[in-house]
């Protein structure tokens, strides 16, 4: 197994918004040489002129800073629509649109991925069997209409992440349902695992361990995101002492289960997003410290690039 660190950009909203600035934060305060680009931060795609400009701008900061984007995500502002699974049709049709925008967006900016948030039921499709099951069966072929822009666009493969509403794609058997190996003309969707996400209502057992979950997909899936979690709520915190003494992610445990599970090559991603009321060169001291730890752990077992 091989592993590489790296960072999603949502710690910079509303603090280092400028690609130049995030971009330093990440190689000069963290040394991290890998980041996952948020599209919260990925500003002006709805034109041809502003997607052209935002490309430029990222790129930029990139090759200055010496980074890798492996890959964008659909970021916070995303993750409070419904996107594929909205109620109104034309809705949906925007969405599957706004993929394929951002599709062409990553491509552009030489990343292999991208994916994240994919769709939430509300509340009367969800209590409804009939609709619940129309809203389900819609999101697999637009997955699939997507998976083959994707494929056309030139990319490796498409991100879905587990999710923590019951309401979203949050099972291991929904997550299992969506993933896909691809084909000639179509991407694979391959799971991005959210180690912090295991806390769906009405869940119980293995679905409530993020562990179960590293050991039953760690062979196939692309990614982890990392945030440390008491296992009650999705906190996104950092890998802090204070974070830690209460925490259930335990690096070298992680890194034990993927090599148990068969993983090949996994990023490792930080998806830490700081409180806005948090002081700003405490942002900073709480990121290194997470990174200090994960890649002590990574070092440890030998498993760094």
């Amino acid at each position: 197994m091989k592993v590489n660190l790296g960072i999603n950009t949502c710690f910079a909203l509303k603090r280092w918004p400028r690609p130049a600035d995030w971009a330093s934060v990440v190689r000069n305060d963290l040394g991290l040489d890998l980041v996952e680009l948020s599209l919260d931060l990925v500003e002006g795609i709805e034109t041809f002129g502003g997607s052209r400009d935002a490309v430029e701008r990222q790129r930029s900061a990139l090759d200055a800073y010496g980074l890798q984007a492996h890959a964008t995500f659909t970021g916070l502002a995303a993750y409070t629509l419904d996107l594929l699974m909205h109620p109104d049709e034309a809705r949906r049709t925007a969405a599957v649109q706004w993929f394929r925008t951002i599709i062409d967006v990553t491509a552009a900016l030489g990343a292999r991925a991208t994916g994240g948030h994919v769709g939430a039921m509300s509340v009367p499709d969800w209590r409804i069997p009939e609709r619940r099951a129309e809203r389900w069966d819609g999101l697999k072929r637009d997955l699939e209409t997507i998976a083959a822009h994707a494929g056309a666009a030139g990319l490796e493969y498409l991100l879905i992440e587990n999710m923590v509403s019951v309401r979203d794609p949050s099972t291991m058997a929904q997550v299992d349902a969506l993933l896909t190996d691809g084909d000639a003309e179509h991407v694979p969707w391959r799971l991005c695992l959210d180690v912090g996400h295991h806390c769906v209502p009405g869940t119980a057992g293995a679905e409530r361990d993020p562990y179960a979950w590293l050991l039953r997909f760690g062979g196939r899936l692309a990614e982890v995101q990392l945030q440390q979690t008491d296992g009650l709520g999705d906190h996104h915190w950092a890998f802090t002492h204070e974070h830690n003494a209460t925490g259930i992610i335990e690096p070298a445990r992680v890194l034990e289960t993927l090599e148990a599970a068969g993983a090949g090559t996994v990023d490792l991603i930080f998806e830490i997003i700081p409180g806005f009321e948090d002081p700003d060169d405490q942002v900073i001291t709480d990121l290194r410290s997470s990174v200090d730890l994960w890649r002590n752990a990574i070092d440890a077992r030998g498993l760094g690039s």
